[in-house]
């Protein structure tokens, strides 16, 4: 019985120290070879004016933005990337959308401090990328967001 408790228990262990943060995947896979890896910070985002949905600036509310490109990476890379998503240690993150279809599995997750959306990361897994923005939000920007990404993916 004895033996039984010690296997389960460094099975657990052994599964929990697989799993990695938002962060570790960033970290690591910014260094391997032919990824993409840009950070705009508040200054930049603000100067190109890169999100303006319905008129609205949303470019106030953020403060920056990391993107995280692995298309361009061999196989072997996107498979481990795949790997990491999968056993993606949550860390104070909730899934709003998880979506797979034939052609990608997307998972939209956010951190929240109180009635604001501090954080906002897009995960896409057959076309290996993450996008995050950090800033403050409200759940009716995320709405605003969903609803304008929908009417163009009809078109």
């Amino acid at each position: 019985m004895k033996k039984a408790i010690i296997y389960l228990f460094l099975f657990t262990l052994s599964l929990s120290a697989s799993s990695k943060t938002l962060d570790d995947i960033f970290s690591e896979f910014s260094k391997a070879p032919h990824s993409e890896n840009i950070n705009l910070r508040k200054f930049l985002f603000s100067a190109l004016k890169i999100a303006n949905w319905d008129g609205k600036d949303f470019n106030k509310k953020v403060n920056s933005m990391s993107v995280l490109d692995l298309e361009s990476c061999s196989p072997d890379i996107k498979l481990q990337f795949a790997e990491q998503i999968e056993n993606l240690e949550m860390d104070g993150y909730e899934v709003l959308m998880k979506v797979k279809d034939d052609d990608d599995n997307v998972l939209i997750m956010s951190k929240s401090k109180k009635d604001k959306i501090k954080e906002l990361v897009i995960i896409t897994v057959n076309d290996p990328a993450i996008i995050r923005l950090k800033g403050d939000f409200t759940p009716n920007d995320l709405s605003d967001i969903t609803q304008q990404y929908g009417e163009k993916k009809k078109d």
